[in-house]
C-alpha cells in the first residue's frame, strides 16, 4: 500500500520529487569529502536572497562569531560545513513547504517544529551525539509528512485531523485510512530529496515505540527526536497529552540514550525562550509574543489541572489502600472469632451426638421403653440438627480463607447460601437408622 501512495502523490505533486537546484547542490558538496568551504560557499552564492538570510543569522548573538562575517566562506569556515548546511536547508524547507496550500494551522505547525527541532540539537549536545546539527534538521522537519497528506487528500484528511484535535492518535487515525502515518510519508519525501539517510530514517522511526535498553547506534536519532517531541509543549494539534504516559516513555527514552534526567529538566526549562529567540533569528513564523504568552499560560493552567487530577487521584489511592486495610483486618478477626466459634461448636456437637448415641443404644437393648419410636426420631432430629450447626460452621471457616474482594463478592455469597442450603437438604433426607 505504501509504495502505491507514494506513486499517487509525487504523481499528483511533481515538485515534490526534487529540491531546488541550490539545496541539491547544497547536499552533494556536504557528501563530497574533498569539498571546501569555498565550494560550499560557492553554490550557496548562487541565491541571493538564501545569502543574505545565512548571513544575518550567523552574525546573530545565537551563533556568537566574535567578528562580522561578510561572506559565505567566512561563514562556512567559522560554522562548519554541517552548521552552515543545516541552517541552509533548515530556513529553505520552511519556505518550500511555506508554498504549499494546506488548511493545517502553519503557525502551530513551525512553532511546535521549530521547539522541537532546538530540543534535538540540546539533547544531542548534552549526549555528545556526533552531529548535533543533523539532529536539529530531523526535528524540524520531523512532522513535514502531515503537510504532504494534508496537501494530496485534503477531505479525507480532514476528518482524520479532527479526530487528532479531539485526542485520538494521529498516527492510528491514518494507519486506519490509508495504512502508513506521516512520519513513513516524511521519510519517503526526503528521500525524494537525496537528504542524508540518518535525517530520513530519524524522520520515520521517531513515533516508533522504542523499548527500555535499546541503545542500537541506528535508532539513536530516532529516540532524540521522539524524546524532544515528548518535551515540546507547543503541539501542533489542541489536544491534551497523557502527561503520565509521557512521564513513563520519557524516562524510558532518558536511559536509552543515557541522558541525565537533571538536564533534561535543564533543557526543558530554557526551550521556551530559545525558541522564540531562534524563530526571530530564522524567521520562522510562530505566532506574536502575545499569541505565545497566551498559549503559554494555557499550556501551564491544562498542566496545573493535570496534577491537581493526579493528586486527587492519589488521595483517592491512599483511602481506597486504607479501606482495604480495613477490610483486611476485620477478615482476620472473623477468622479468629469464626475459629474459635467453631471449636466450641464442635466440642458441644460432640457431647450432644454422644449422648444421642447412647439414647440410641439404650432404646436398642431395652433399656429405654420407646415403643412408638418417639424417643428414637426425636434423637435423629438432635442429631440433623447438630449436622446442620456443623455445616454452617464449616462453611463460615471457609468464607474467612477468602480475601476482601471474594468476601464482599455478592455472587460469592449467594453460592455459598445454595451450597449451605444442598447440604441441609441432603441432611434432612436422612432416615432413622434404628427402629
Amino acid at each position: 500500500m505504501d509504495r502505491d501512495l507514494y506513486k499517487k502523490i509525487l504523481e499528483d505533486h511533481r515538485e515534490l520529487a526534487a529540491l531546488p537546484q541550490t539545496l541539491a547542490e547544497v547536499l552533494r558538496v556536504i557528501k563530497d569529502e574533498n569539498s571546501s568551504a569555498t565550494d560550499l560557499a560557492d553554490v550557496l552564492r548562487r541565491d541571493p536572497s538564501l545569502t543574505t538570510k545565512m548571513l544575518r543569522v550567523v552574525n546573530s548573538p545565537l551563533y556568537g562569531a566574535g567578528r562580522e562575517i561578510t561572506t559565505m566562506t567566512q561563514a562556512v569556515m567559522t560554522l562548519g560545513h554541517r552548521a552552515v548546511s543545516a541552517l541552509a536547508l533548515s530556513t529553505s524547507i520552511y519556505h518550500i513547504a511555506g508554498k504549499w496550500d494546506t488548511t493545517i494551522d502553519r503557525t502551530r505547525f513551525w512553532r511546535h517544529s521549530l521547539e522541537v527541532a532546538i530540543a534535538c540539537r540540546e539533547i544531542a549536545e548534552a549526549i555528545r551525539y556526533n552531529c548535533a546539527e543533523e539532529a536539529f534538521i530531523a526535528g524540524l522537519i520531523h512532522d513535514i509528512g502531515l503537510l504532504v497528506l494534508e496537501r494530496s487528500f485534503s477531505e479525507k484528511f480532514a476528518r482524520v485531523w479532527l479526530e487528532a484535535e479531539r485526542g485520538e492518535s494521529i498516527f492510528e487515525q491514518e494507519e486506519r485510512v490509508w495504512e502508513t502515518n506521516h512520519a513513513r510519508i516524511g521519510r519517503f519525501l526526503l528521500e525524494q530529496w537525496n537528504l542524508p539517510e540518518v535525517i530520513c530514517q530519524a524522520v520515520g522511526y521517531y513515533h516508533n515505540q522504542f523499548s527500555p535498553g535499546n541503545n542500537e547506534p541506528e535508532f539513536r536519532l530516532p529516540q532524540i527526536v521522539a524524546l524532544a517531541d515528548i518535551i515540546s509543549r507547543f503541539s501542533i494539534t489542541k489536544a491534551q497529552p497523557n502527561l503520565s504516559l509521557e512521564q513513563d516513555y520519557k524516562e524510558i527514552l532518558c536511559t536509552n540514550l543515557k541522558l541525565d534526567p537533571h538536564r533534561l529538566v535543564e533543557i526543558e526549562k530554557t526551550l521556551f525562550g530559545k525558541t522564540v529567540q531562534e524563530a526571530s533569528f530564522l524567521e520562522i513564523e510562530i505566532g506574536s509574543p502575545n499569541d505565545l504568552m497566551i498559549e503559554a499560560n494555557q499550556l501551564l493552567y491544562d498542566q496545573y489541572l493535570t496534577v491537581e487530577k493526579l493528586l486527587t487521584e492519589n488521595n483517592q489511592l491512599h483511602e481506597q489502600i486504607a479501606r482495604d486495610k480495613l477490610h483486611k483486618a476485620a477478615l482476620e478477626t472473623l477468622n479468629t472469632i469464626t475459629a474459635t466459634f467453631n471449636h466450641y461448636i464442635n466440642n458441644a456437637s460432640a457431647t450432644i451426638l454422644g449422648r444421642a448415641q447412647l439414647v440410641e443404644v439404650a432404646i436398642s437393648k431395652g433399656q429405654v421403653k420407646d415403643p412408638e419410636g418417639t424417643v428414637d426420631m426425636s434423637m435423629q432430629v438432635i442429631v440433623n440438627g447438630v449436622s446442620t450447626i456443623k455445616a454452617v460452621m464449616e462453611e463460615l471457616k471457609n468464607l474467612t480463607s477468602f480475601d476482601t474482594i471474594v468476601y464482599h463478592d455478592d455472587t460469592y455469597v449467594i453460592d455459598i447460601e445454595k451450597k449451605i442450603k444442598k447440604q441441609l437438604e441432603s441432611i434432612d433426607q436422612i432416615k432413622p437408622v434404628l427402629s
